[in-house]
Parts: structure tokens; sequence; C-alpha cells
């Protein structure tokens, strides 16, 4: 049976493209899902890695060692004596520690915040990387990293103030290094002292995070030496792990032990699975139903029922090893061409990787294999059990009239029902595991469903829309004679476009609740706090009349922000206290009524506390006035500031309001606070308020909702490859039908029209229930998800859905042009002709 499997498919080639192309996307789709977890995990041991990539051991204090019932244990505290211990050891090379202190930098220009790090002219253990110049040697020697090196406009051989817990002082640039790949540590400054140097301003308290150490011979050996080390000196929460087994636990930590990305990564390549499997078992379906005069002919000579099976499993065996292994082939070229780009539009990025093991390129081949054996066998054993005299009468499909569809229709109302229930629930509950439970098990129950509104829904809007045109007239009809094979091709694409509209739906309310949310808490757009400067109210105020000056600006003023006592009913509390100038503050803030007068403060984060009408501030009483909106700091005049006696007058700070314009996008607020930042020589951080945290929300969700858009676009695109299929096999079964419609009269123009609407119905009616589904579970989703974070703003992308609509109605108008053209080719003298 295997050259008959083999013959049938170089006969049939054309009919298996579709069902090639499907288990092709479909395994693509899950071999680039595991090549992403293995390129994310590979790419954090480069970066999170860094300070250990060429060390052998790291040796760290482990939380996860520490006796939960002991609270008198002591914790170890690395310190350079185990540093100078380790070294002696005579099965280790040598060790350093890594640990970082607090400074600041001061160049001609500025002053900046920066961290300390000890390094060592043969320290090539914790990440250090010298790109130019040398080690520092002496106490007045540094390094700095080449990003903010270039950013402080420093270079070797320049002088720098550094000051530290124990004094001030010039130092000695001597050589840059390269900036860190740590995600923790890249957007700090870092500093690099001789070891003598960093171990003397950190004091008895210094302790090193880790001890990066290497072995001089053997691995297993120097793990011994320092696991009896540490076991000798009672330092039993101390982990030795080499820097991979360092890394991953790294990982693991940040990720609370789970991979999410590859979870919802998972979920979507499962439903592309899905989908794919509905494609293959409906176009097997058609072509066993096409060939049942073949069957039945190889019945009559002798095969047996196990024969002619296992030669339908074997094309299927066949298609699903080719198909998967193009699949596969695809994923990785699309992820190496993805890192490429990544590469090249982000150079910083460089350490992102590729990587690929055995298990991510054979699990796709093995699931793309079996899910179209698996998808075969259920036609072929239909098929199987036709005698050869009855093999030309078609399949029953499950409908109210057999029992396989009374079963499916009654499970089908049973989920649909209970899933309905907790999804409401869950909705007015605000708990969103019970919405989830209701969906999962709801949407399978409407899809068993599906038999009995799919095709009624196609026909009714196909007559409606027909009017008395033939051809219209035909295509309603022809789309329901097969109802099975018309519900499972409209399901398939009605299980994408519900995903797609859903996740669009709950996208939108979610940014419109947090748009509401957000406007009613920050009443200052932007704020930017210069923490490291003295206060310099001249300097503030040319700041922000510069910062005005720029496009999408529209009105500043400055504040001053310090410290007092407020005496309350338990003592005296610290308060932090903004000063701004009511003249200048009422044109930028949103909410006029937060507007203080002298004497008075503008309490805000009060919780349910009760706040009295009066209270002493710094030595003055004031009066209170209480807001729901949310600063950090309660609001006086400065004025009012000025005359209080301020807690720790040093750590006084200014900064600039700023009011921007209202019709920024995204992309113009982040460009925006970049500007902002370069204008004013500050990091981005410092950098705050309402519209930076809207636009970081809308960027989130909508980043979120184009790559999730993205991977559903795949399901659905494989749906259409069923409609194209589903067609064109419909366009063979009908040959001598199509042909004998072209005898009596019908043109070659109408006959390709018929097709067209055929398509257009299964393609457009599926999209628009995909619709009203989507929309319902996106906004029940999202209210269940937001309500209890504060009040719901629900929307809905009209535009973006009707985009969908449109876009999967061309599609399948455009799935039917290639079977209309073959249709139309056809003379009718052959087709009549045709077996």
């Amino acid at each position: 049976m295997l050259h008959v499997a083999l013959a049938n498919i170089k006969t049939y080639a054309r009919r298996y493209i579709a069902v090639i192309l499907a288990v092709a996307i479909g395994t693509a789709f899950l071999a680039a899902t595991l090549a992403v977890n293995t390129s994310t995990r590979a790419t954090l041991k480069n970066s999170l890695g860094d300070t250990y990539k060429n060390a052998d051991l790291v040796a760290f204090q482990d939380w996860e060692l520490v006796p939960e019932d002991d609270p008198d244990f002591e914790y170890t505290e690395l310190a350079m004596e185990q540093v100078e211990d380790i070294r002696k050891l005579p099965e280790i090379s040598t060790a350093y520690g890594t640990a970082y202190e607090t400074g600041e930098l001061h160049t001609a220009d500025d002053g900046y915040g920066v961290l300390l790090q000890p390094v060592s002219a043969e320290q090539n253990l914790g990440g250090m990387e010298l790109l130019e110049g040398r080690a520092p040697l002496n106490a007045d020697e540094v390094i700095l990293d080449d990003e903010h090196a270039d950013r402080m406009k420093v270079s070797v051989g320049d002088t720098v103030g550094l000051t530290t817990s124990e004094s001030t002082k010039d130092m000695k640039v001597v050589g840059i290094q390269r900036t860190s790949t740590d995600p923790q540590l890249s957007g700090y400054a870092m500093v690099g002292l001789p070891e003598s140097v960093w171990t003397k301003i950190a004091g008895d308290s210094g302790s090193f995070q880790n001890i990066v150490i290497d072995a001089k011979d053997s691995l297993p050996a120097a793990q011994q030496a320092l696991a009896a080390y540490f076991a000798e000196h009672q330092m039993t929460d101390v982990s030795v792990l080499t820097a991979d087994e360092k890394v991953i636990k790294d990982v693991a930590m940040l990720t609370d032990g789970t991979d999410q990305l590859t979870v919802v990564l998972l979920v979507f390549a499962l439903v592309a699975l899905v989908v794919t499997g509905l494609v293959v078992v409906n176009t097997f379906n058609v072509v066993i139903a096409q060939r049942t005069r073949e069957l039945a002919l190889l019945r009559t000579l002798g095969a047996k029922r196990k024969q002619i099976r296992s030669s339908v499993l074997i094309e299927a065996l066949v298609i699903g090893v080719v198909a998967s292994a193009i699949g596969v082939a695809l994923a990785v070229a699309l992820m190496a061409g993805l890192i490429q780009l990544l590469h090249v539009m982000v150079p910083s990025l460089s350490y992102a990787t590729l990587a690929l093991d055995a298990k991510g390129l054979v699990i796709p081949v093995v699931v793309g294999i079996a899910m179209t054996v698996i998808a075969a066998s259920l036609p072929a054993r239909r098929a199987m059990k036709l005698a050869p005299l009855a093999a030309l009468r078609p399949f029953d499909a499950a409908s109210v009239k057999n029992r396989a569809g009374k079963l499916r229709i009654v499970i089908g109302i049973l989920l649909a029902l209970a899933g309905a229930g907790l999804l409401a629930w869950g909705a007015i509950d605000g708990s969103l595991p019970i919405a989830f439970l209701g969906g999962l098990l709801s949407f399978p129950g409407i899809l068993m469903l599906a038999s009995l509104f799919v095709p009624a829904s196609v026909f009714g809007i196909g007559k409606l829309v027909a009017g008395r045109s033939v051809a219209g007239k035909l295509a309603a009809l022809n789309a329901v004679r097969n109802p099975g094979r018309t519900t499972a091709t409209a399901t398939a694409l009605l299980i994408g476009v519900t995903l797609v509209s859903m996740i669009m739906v709950g996208g939108q309310t979610a940014k419109a609740s947090l748009n509401t949310s957000l406007a009613g808490e920050f009443p200052v757009d932007l704020t930017l706090s210069l923490y490291e400067r003295q206060v310099d109210d001249a300097k503030t105020q040319e700041l922000a009349r510069e910062l005005a000056s720029l496009d999408g600006i529209e009105e500043t003023s400055t504040f001053v922000a310090g410290t007092a006592e407020i005496k309350g009913r338990e003592g005296e509390a610290p308060v932090q206290l903004m000063g701004v100038d009511p003249q200048g503050f009422s044109k930028t803030v949103l909410d006029q009524s937060i507007v203080p007068a002298d004497g008075q403060i503008i309490r805000f984060n009060t919780g349910t506390e009760v706040q009295p009408k009066k209270l002493t501030v710094g030595g003055r009483e004031l009066d209170v006035k209480v807001s729901s909106a949310a600063l950090y700091q309660d609001l006086v005049t400065k004025d009012t500031l000025e005359s209080l006696k301020l807690a720790d007058s040093e750590n006084e700070y200014g900064g600039v309001l700023i009011k921007a314009a209202p019709d920024l996008s995204n992309a113009d607020i982040t460009a925006l606070v970049e500007q902002i930042a370069d204008v004013a020589n500050v990091e981005s951080y410092m950098i705050d308020g309402g519209v930076v945290q809207n636009a970081m929300f809308s960027q989130v969700i909508d980043v979120l909702l184009a790559i999730v858009s993205a991977l559903l676009a795949v399901a659905v695109l494989i749906a259409l490859i069923g409609v194209a299929n589903t067609l064109s096999l419909s366009v063979l079964e009908r040959t001598r039908e199509n042909s004998l419609l072209r005898a009596l009269g019908l043109k070659k123009k109408q006959l390709r029209a018929m097709l067209a609407q055929e398509a257009v119905l299964i393609g457009g009616v599926a999209a628009l229930l995909g619709l009203v589904l989507g929309v319902v579970y996106g906004l029940l989703g999202a209210h269940a998800t937001l309500s209890a974070v504060g009040e719901m703003s629900y929307e809905i992308p009209w535009l973006q859905l009707a985009l969908v609509l449109v876009v999967s109605i061309v599609a399948a108008l455009l799935a039917s042009v290639t079977p209309g053209r073959r249709a139309a080719k056809l003379s009718p003298v052959q087709g009549l002709a045709t077996e």
C-alpha cells in the first residue's frame, strides 16, 4: 500500500497544498515558540550573567538555605576576609568580590550619582572588560563605563571629583570599561576603584554580593574545597554554583520560578494547532469523499479495510513529515532573521542570541506529524466503514438527526450554560480566575453548537444579500450543501477572529479605564525633579523657560521640595512638602482646586484618616485642605515653605512642573520626555507624571495588542487557507454540476461570482459571529480584570473591528480566485464527461 499512497500523493498533490501550508504554519508557530524560550534564556544568560561570564564558580549567600524556624540564625556576610581566605586555598587560582557602593561624580558641568565597584589589574572574572586605558592602580585613579563616560563627556586622562561617604577628592580617569549588559546594572554609571580603596570606602559594613572564583586545576576539587571552607566556618547559608547554574537561578528568581513568556506563546501555538487540526480534518474528509469510487474499487479488487486505512495514514504521515520539516525550517529562519534585525536596529542588544536545542526542533516535528495523522485517521476510519456498493453515498454530518450530533449538542449546551454563568459571575465579582474558567468552558460549548447556527446563518445572510442574482442564490444554497464541511471551515476562522477581537476590545477598554483613573489621580502632566542638584531658583527658572519653548509643552512652573515635621496626635512625623508659586502653578495644574494659598497646606494620600482643620507644620500652624489626587508631596506656597523650619535643608531640591499639549500621542510623549531629559541633562527616571504613566500603560497595552494580534493572525491565516481548500475541493466535487450550469447558460463570470460569494459568505459570517463573541468576551474579561482597580470606561474599537471583518472578507474573496479560475477554464463538454 506504500506504492498506492505515494501514487495518490503525486496524483492529488494540488489537493494537499492547503494541508501542507496549514501544518507547516502551525508547526512553525510551535517551533518559533520553543525557540523564543531557549533564545530568551540564552540572552538572559548573556545579560544577567555578565558579571560571572569569565568565572568558574560563584559563591553567594543563598536565602533558600536560611532556616525558617530559627529566628536567631546569624546570616553570613561575605567580606574581604573571606575573599583573602579563598585565595589562599590550594585548589583556587584567584577570587574577587563583586559589590557596589554609592557615590557622586563631579565634572566641570554637573554632578552624577554613580555606583563604585572594586576592580583589579588582574581581574577578568567580575565582568570588567577594558576598552581603553588600564585598570586603576593608585588611590587617586578610577575607570568609568563607556556609555556614561560619553554622556558625561569624560575621557582617559581627565580629572573628576569623587564624593564618597569618606571624603571628596580629585581622581584621574585611567581607563574606560565596557558598560555592563546586566539589566540590573546597565542603567547606572559604574566607577571602578582599586580593591583596597573600595574596601576603605565601604568600611566595616562593606560586604560582597558574590565572590567570583577561578579554579586552579579541577573544578570539582575547587567546589569541594570551598564547601569544606564554608562548612568549617559555619557559613551554612552560602551556596557555590557554576556560572551557568548561578545565572539559571537568577532567571528563576526574576520569573518567580515560572516562564510566563513561554506559557503565553504556547497558548497561541495551541490555538494555531487547533485551527490547523480543523483544516486538516476538513481537507481529508473531502479528499477521501472524492476518492470513494477509487477506495471502493480497491476493496472490490481484494484490498482489506486495514490496508486502505493504512494507505491513507501513510499519505498523512508523508505529508506530516514534509510539512513539519518545512515549518521548523521556517521558524529557525524567522528567528535568525529577527535576531539579526535586532542587532542591526538596536546595537545595545548585541548580546541577544539565537539558541536552539534538540527538544525545540524535535517536538514541533513530532507534534506536526501526530496532528496530521490523527486528523486524517478520523475521516479514514469513517470511510472504511462503508461497504463498496455504498461508497458513493456521502457522509452524515453531526446534526440533530443522528446520535453523534445529538450527543455533541447536549454537551455543547451544558458547557455553554455553565461557562456563561461562571463568566457572568467572574465579571460581576471582579474575579479574573472565575471569568477565565467561564470563558474556557463556554467557548468550546459554543463551538460544539456551531453546527446549529453557522449553516443557518450562512444560508440566511446569503439569501438576504443575494437579491435576484442567480449566482447569489446558487452561492447561498451551495455554501450549506455540506453543513458539516461549512461548519468546520467557518469554525476555524471563527476561533481566530473571536480571539483577535476579544484582545482588541479588552485592550481598548483597559486603556480607556486606566486613562480615566490616571486623569483623576495625576493633576500634573509632567514633573521634572532635580534630585541631585542644590536648590538654585534662578537656574531652575531659566530651565523652565527653556523647556517652555519645546514643541509639545504649553506651560511650565517651578517648585521647591523639602521635609518638615508635622505635629499630630501621636507626636511628630516627617512630611514631604512641595512649595509652588500659586500664579504659575495654576497655569500648569489640571485641577484648580489644589492651588494652595499662603498659610495653607493641601494634603494628599491621607486614606481614611480624618484630617483636622489646622495642623502645625515646621513650627507654623497651617490651614488644612484635603484632595483625593495623587501627589508625592503635600502642597504649600513657596513663601509658606520658606517660613517653615525644615527638618533637613541640605536635602532640599527643586524642579519644574510641565503642562503638555493635549493632542500628543504616546510616541510624542516618549520623545518629549527624552527631549526634556536631554535639555535638563538628567536621567529620564527623574521625569514623572500623569501623561508619562498614561503613555507607559498605553504603550505596554499597544505592544501587547500588536504581539497578540500578530500571533492570532497566524490562526486566521490558517483558517483562510481552509476556506480556499474547502472551495477548491468543492469545485472538484461539483465538476459535473458546474458544467451542467454552464451548458444551461451560466456564464464564466457568473460561475466565478458564485464561487466568490460562497467564500465571502463562509468567511464573512464566521468573522461576523467571531466579532460578536469577541466583543462579549472582551468586555466581560476587562470588567473582571479591572473593575477592582477603579471606575470602568468601556470602549469598543469599531474601526479596528470593521477592519478585521473587511480583511476576513477580502481574504476569503482572494481565496476563491484560484478555484474560480479552475472551474471557469473547464469546458461544459469536458466537465459533463467527468466520472
